[in-house]
């Protein structure tokens, strides 16, 4: 199936978010399968556009607000009266900042985790395999923190059969994993010993895996495990209960992206000492 081909006529946009669209096509293929498995309409901008959470973060206000401008007129060409997102970050973006970014702002935003819990409760026959594994789930900042949106991700993985072990600091009281606010792009040094710290804490609650509903949590938590936990992002649990993806099918798509992302930077250094080198003759 096509990322580009499903529910061409619907109102509703699904925004994966750059990490999705640029870095992780297996996730957002999953991702997708899964809307369109569980019976959530929606269609895809074909335009690669990014919400302008870092712009704003890293105190771009200008740009974040020309971004945000130019993505609403792209909503509106495409005729999007509702947006949809598993990115945690694009949600608090659309929902939060878009309204003051964008004075006649008026598109609907909807909790993606919420969407898929109703679906799931509503038709329990999607499940085909369920799991009796205890698992701890990391709370991502913007969802937690800044939208209070926490029980729908443990109510999904509780359906899907997880036993949900809380790390000593969780809910509203969670230790972010060090992914949020740029910090991997301003000091990863310090985002990884966030990590880090966050997996000892999961070890030391006698669990596995960490699952998360971020991919940059998945990311920077994976690049830090070190083979001591492993780390699942919630569309591997998810894709896997519906039997729509397996183990081997995501590792192997992974394995695929990553080469893809490593020639891209051979490229991109390549064509950066190319310059150089022409720049001296």
């Amino acid at each position: 199936m096509g990322l580009f081909s499903i529910f061409k006529l619907s109102k509703r946009v699904y925004f994966p978010g750059c990490n999705l669209y640029f870095k992780n096509k297996s996730h957002l293929e999953t991702y997708s399968d899964i809307l369109y498995k569980i019976g959530i309409d929606f269609k895809f901008v074909e335009k690669k556009i990014c919400c302008g959470l870092p712009a704003l973060e890293l105190g771009y206000d200008s740009e974040a607000r020309k971004i945000a401008r130019r993505n609403f007129e792209i909503f509106k060409e495409e005729n999007i009266g509702e947006i949809i997102t598993s990115d945690p970050g694009c949600y608090k973006m659309f929902l939060k900042d878009y309204p003051n970014l964008v004075l006649d702002w008026n598109i609907k935003v909807e909790n993606f985790w919420k969407l898929v819990l109703e679906k799931l409760e509503s038709k329990p026959g999607l499940i085909k395999i369920k799991s009796s594994e205890a698992v701890t789930y990391q709370d991502n900042c913007y969802l937690g923190r800044h939208l209070g949106i926490y029980e729908e991700p443990r109510k999904i993985l509780e359906l899907l059969g997880y036993e949900i072990k809380e790390m000593f600091d969780s809910k509203e009281e969670s230790i972010c994993c060090g992914s949020c606010g740029q910090l991997s792009f301003t000091n990863i040094d310090m985002a990884n010993e966030i990590a880090r710290e966050r997996i000892l804490q999961a070890k030391r609650i006698g669990v596995s895996k960490i699952i998360t509903s971020s991919i940059a949590d998945y990311e920077l938590l994976k690049n830090n495990s070190e083979g001591k936990i492993e780390i699942w992002d919630l569309s591997h649990a998810i894709g896997y209960a519906l039997g729509i993806r397996s183990k081997e099918d995501d590792f192997k798509k992974e394995v695929e992206d990553e080469e893809i992302l490593d020639k891209i930077h051979r490229d991109f250094e390549d064509e950066e000492i190319n310059k150089l080198v022409g720049g001296r003759e």
